[in-house]
């Protein structure tokens, strides 16, 4: 294909990488961190999201499983958010066929400062958990709904998916916010199965990148998990901070 990256710029990556993992498998956004480090370098556009979807998987499955090994899960809900995640990424991503990205930009540009607020306002959001008192019919309702709507935006646009996620679970389902990040990492990692797989067959992959950036972001992505089962939180709330002014910068500099 053409492209080497110097080992300056490839260091550059996998240390991304190894920073989106902690991030990613605390409270989601490692995407904010990678994609623009990798256009930073000259990595050309069209090769970004398939390095980025291959290199950080194995890194979310592996955080997935710290999570269920050590029962930092709401395994009921979270496997009934698939099959509609699955769904409602077709839908999204049908629409973005149709619909122009550039008003979902300017809508979310609108919401993440109410979300932001949200989060500030509620400061004992998801320290408590009271999942396992809902009922059945609760559970499949507001999974349904969090797999439509936040699948339908992940398949539409997708940075920060895995913070909105996060924010579901512990708002809608009444997780505490280590299982709600528990849920989150179970469900990408399996939901994300098909894409990565069709951007391996596409040829859209830097390899040589790739397989280096895995590495950097399992391990980072294990650091992360065991971070925030250890600490709870008193390490996710500010972090996900952080990832929601990521998040503003990336659609100011998308729309303007």
């Amino acid at each position: 294909m053409g492209i080497e990256l110097i080992s300056f710029q490839s260091l550059l990556c996998c240390l991304a990488f190894f920073c989106a993992g902690v991030v990613d498998s605390i409270t989601g956004g490692g995407g904010l961190i990678t994609i623009p480090v990798m256009l930073a370098v000259g990595i050309p556009v069209h090769y970004i999201t398939g390095t980025n979807q291959c290199s950080a998987w194995l890194g979310t499955g592996a955080a997935a499983y710290k999570y269920v090994k050590s029962g930092n899960i709401h395994l009921k809900s979270a496997v009934l958010t698939l099959p509609f995640a699955v769904l409602g990424s077709y839908i999204g991503a049908r629409l973005n066929l149709m619909v122009p990205d550039r008003s979902l930009k300017i809508f979310m540009l609108a919401m993440v400062p109410v979300i932001a607020a949200f989060v500030l306002a509620n400061r004992k959001l998801g320290e408590e958990d009271r999942a396992d008192g809902k009922t059945m019919k609760s559970v499949v309702l507001c999974s349904a709904v969090i797999g439509l709507v936040l699948g339908g935006y992940q398949g539409f646009y997708g940075p920060g998916s895995g913070l909105f996620f996060m924010l579901a679970y512990a708002a809608l389902l009444k997780l505490n916010l280590v299982r709600a990040t528990g849920n989150t990492r179970f469900v990408i990692a399996i939901a994300s199965i098909t894409s990565v797989f069709t951007y391996a067959a596409s040829g859209a992959v830097l390899w040589k990148l790739a397989i280096a950036a895995t590495a950097f972001n399992v391990a980072g992505s294990c650091l992360g998990a065991a971070l925030a089962i250890k600490n709870g939180a008193k390490i996710i709330r500010p972090i996900m901070l952080c990832v929601v002014a990521l998040l503003i910068v990336k659609l100011i500099a998308d729309v303007f």
